[in-house]
């Protein structure tokens, strides 16, 4: 990534640094990729080169801390169903898809009234030739054609969780599946879809992205390029050592998988769903192997994070944790989503310093007393994503979309997180904005070098069309984003 090697100072411009020791500003020097100073009225030479922002807001570049990176991108080059809005209409469309392209592998299906999957039979009506394998919008369920099971015969045959008649693939064989159809993409379609990536972030305003990659040549293959947006790498593996042989410091996200989700009923409860009497779903992994996986984590020095969404799946993870000595433990474990905490477990995240990736336009989507979390959870609804109360303990709080699940928009973040469906659990504007930068830096343990406009930290920025504060959240557009001083994004050209 090439930085601007000029001295460049941003004048006229509205300056929320995110940073509590001086929130705001008018001007912002930049010389060589770096913050040199901020203030009202700066000396600076004569040859540098000034950029005037007219009154816009100036904010610390967003970051995304919880990206499915390529699979975000493989959605943009595949079949998305996330529009469809009914099983005919669904079907329709991949009808469509299918006299095209030919092979299904499809993404973001939501079931209207959170119902079931298209069936088996109702897939071969489309092709029983050519293979269709669509997932639902949370990834943790899919739908096969007859086709499809076919080929997955080899991959699917020794695990749990198929019903073969309606062709439903849930827990282990959905991951398998989902591994296999991802592992059909080329090298050609992987570095498409990164850089289809990178260009959705800039124009959100997003300079850093935490990249989820669960293959190690896929790993491989995202390093090698120089794409324009910072990303966080992130290995997704059950063996720790990987992601230190290709030199990364996090590993981890949704491998390991305590649970699953609410949408799917996977996501391990305390208590039994709502909708479902006798289901609390079921845990993804062994207690154990969570163990071993933390342990050797710990012992390479590897910043830890684990999938976890049920209160029983994030008590899997607590316990790995806490099993551990404090001079063992590995650093800055994160949860992944923890939707649904006890107040016991708020209080050990909040002494173990644990960070949480939330994810808080799922709440938007599917909180609040008449949606899917009421659905599957009862009164429980009122329980998730308990951002103030996480706030009141102490706990870092670090925003990202999850996407492909959602897509990657951190104002869209910003408004979900302070319009809370649960008023006891919203958040203040600045709060909001701090899980999107320096908040989000922390929990990757960057935030010394980022996540705030102060000397010596990165110059990555974002310029919004207007004003953030006294407006309505939804009239706000990203104008410019820049990464290392360099305009990297500007809104219509």
């Amino acid at each position: 990534m090439s930085f601007s090697d000029r001295r460049v100072l941003f004048r006229n411009a509205n300056v929320l640094t995110m940073d509590r020791s001086a929130l705001s500003a008018r001007e912002v020097l930049v010389e060589g990729g770096l913050i040199v100073d901020t203030g009202s009225s700066l000396d600076v030479p004569a040859d540098t080169e000034i950029i005037d922002l007219r009154g816009r807001i100036l904010l610390p570049a967003f970051r995304d801390v919880h990206v499915h990176f390529l699979q975000t991108g493989i959605r943009a080059l595949e079949f998305d169903g996330g529009e469809a809005r009914s099983e005919k209409e669904l079907l329709e469309q991949l009808r469509e898809w299918v006299l095209d392209n030919g092979e299904v592998n499809g993404f973001g299906y939501s079931p209207p009234d959170d119902g079931n999957l298209p069936t088996r039979e109702s897939l071969d009506g489309i092709s029983s030739d050519i293979p269709v394998f669509l997932r639902r919008i949370d990834g943790h369920s899919s739908c096969v054609n007859s086709a499809a099971l076919k080929i997955l015969e080899g991959v699917i045959k020794d695990v749990d969780s198929v019903d073969y008649e309606r062709g439903w693939l849930f827990d282990e064989a959905n991951i398998e599946a989902n591994r296999y159809f991802l592992a059909r993409m080329s090298d050609e379609k992987l570095v498409r879809a990164a850089n289809i990536v990178a260009d959705i972030a800039l124009s959100v305003g997003c300079g850093s992205i935490g990249a989820l990659v669960p293959d190690k040549r896929w790993m491989e293959l995202l390093l090698d390029l120089d794409l324009p947006v910072r990303i966080v790498p992130r290995l997704e593996t059950l063996e720790p050592g990987e992601a230190a042989e290709l030199g990364l410091s996090h590993v981890g996200g949704c491998i390991p998988m305590a649970d699953g989700s609410f949408g799917s009923r996977t996501a391990l409860l305390f208590e039994e769903y709502s909708d479902m009497p006798g289901c609390r779903g079921k845990a993804q992994i062994w207690q154990s192997e969570l163990d071993l996986w933390m342990d050797k984590a710990a012992s390479l020095g590897l910043k830890t994070a684990v999938h976890a969404i049920g209160d029983g799946g994030v008590e899997m993870a607590l316990k790995s944790i806490e099993r551990l000595k404090q001079e063992d433990r590995p650093r800055l474990p994160r949860i992944e989503h923890a939707e649904l905490l006890t107040d016991d477990q708020i209080e050990r995240i909040a002494e173990m310093g644990i960070s949480l990736a939330i994810q808080p336009v799922f709440e938007e989507l599917w909180g609040g007393p008449n949606r899917l979390y009421a659905r599957r959870l009862g009164e429980r609804w009122k329980r998730t994503n308990r951002y103030r109360d996480l706030l009141y303990a102490g706990v870092t709080l670090a925003g990202s979309s999850d996407s492909y699940i959602t897509p990657i928009d951190p104002l869209r973040g910003i408004r979900a997180a302070i319009n809370h469906p649960n008023p006891q659990q919203r958040v203040s504007l600045i709060e909001a904005i701090d899980m999107f930068t320096i908040n989000a830096a922390r929990a990757e343990g960057l935030d010394n070098e980022s996540g705030s406009i102060s000397p010596g930290k990165l110059a990555d920025f974002v310029v919004l069309n207007e004003n953030i504060f006294g407006k309505a959240l939804e009239t706000l557009v990203v104008e410019i984003t820049i990464i290392g001083g360099k305009i990297v994004y500007k809104k219509g050209v």
